[in-house]
């Protein structure tokens, strides 16, 4: 059977890493695992939690567990992560979240061996959070279908923890140009978007997983200077895909800078304005499209 490499980022989790191995180790699977656990530098006590925990660990998984002595930031210790993997497919799973069922793994290696034509299979996710007005909900709707690159990236629907994909996929030429942006705000959508370039990808309105929301994730809230980042993914995302993925980036860009600019100039904040100016000014040929709203 061929093995499954599975990534584990870690950053100060020491009371939700236990729950993530627990949903691991119990998944009913008949193919060989490969963890790869890679703690970011914590400074609390997850790193002796996980090597008190892993000596119970199931026969069927090999572990590897990294320790790094400096903090690289998310998406370095994410690179880094990914060039250790050997398996012929990848699974993810971030320290405090978990995944709740134990067919999970199977159920998805199932399908991408049956299935030759898919690089990646994803499923639908539950929120859990100390707002009473989306714990237990969903995190977004999955239907039982197949999904492009570009929905992916206009919705962001997919999460981390649903991800069943092809290793080989980190040999394509999205994926290397990933692997040269170190300083990338986020990584995971622009990563699950380039499966599309090796095959289809397939969603799952099963729910098979949880995803612990903090309220200072760095998604959550208005912040300016976060946004001139999230512009710089989008600009590369737009220089990789080109076509329709690239006006939609475009658009992105330049709405999120105008809209940016302007509150901005209200407080008073004229460098951080003039950093989103820049950006309406590269994308201005966008102005069209917003007032038409095409996107919206």
């Amino acid at each position: 059977m061929s093995k499954v490499s599975i990534i584990v980022l870690t950053y100060n989790q020491e009371n939700f890493i236990e729950k993530n191995l627990k949903g691991i180790f119990m998944q009913k699977i008949n193919f060989p695992i490969e963890l790869i656990i890679s703690d970011d530098c914590s400074k609390d006590t997850t790193p002796i939690v996980i090597e008190e925990y892993i000596k119970n660990k199931p026969s069927h998984v090999e572990i590897k567990f990294i320790k790094h002595k400096k903090n690289l930031g998310a998406t370095s210790n994410f690179y880094h992560a990914l060039k250790q993997c050997s398996g012929k497919y990848l699974a993810f799973c971030e320290g405090d979240d978990y995944w709740t069922d134990e067919n999970k793994l199977q159920l998805q290696y199932d399908f991408l061996e049956g299935n030759k034509e898919y690089s990646m299979c994803f499923h639908q996710v539950k929120n859990i959070s100390s707002d009473p007005l989306i714990n237990e909900g969903i995190f977004a709707k999955v239907e039982d279908k197949d999904y492009s690159g570009m929905e992916i990236y206009q919705h962001w629907i997919v999460h981390t923890t649903s991800v069943f994909m092809k290793t080989e996929v980190l040999q394509n030429k999205a994926v290397q140009k990933l692997f040269k942006h170190p300083e990338l705000l986020y990584f995971d959508t622009f990563l699950y978007m380039a499966c599309s370039l090796n095959g289809k990808i397939r969603g799952s309105g099963l729910t098979m997983s949880s995803y612990l929301r903090h309220e200072e994730g760095i998604s959550n809230g208005i912040n300016y200077k976060r946004d001139l980042r999230h512009n710089h993914l989008d600009e590369v995302i737009a220089e990789t895909y080109h076509g329709k993925i690239k006006e939609f980036a475009d658009w992105q860009i330049f709405s999120r800078s105008r809209i940016a600019f302007s509150n901005l100039l209200k407080q008073g904040k004229l460098g951080l304005a003039f950093q989103h100016l820049k950006w309406i000014l590269k994308k201005k040929k966008n102005l069209k499209i917003y007032l038409k709203k095409k996107y919206a």
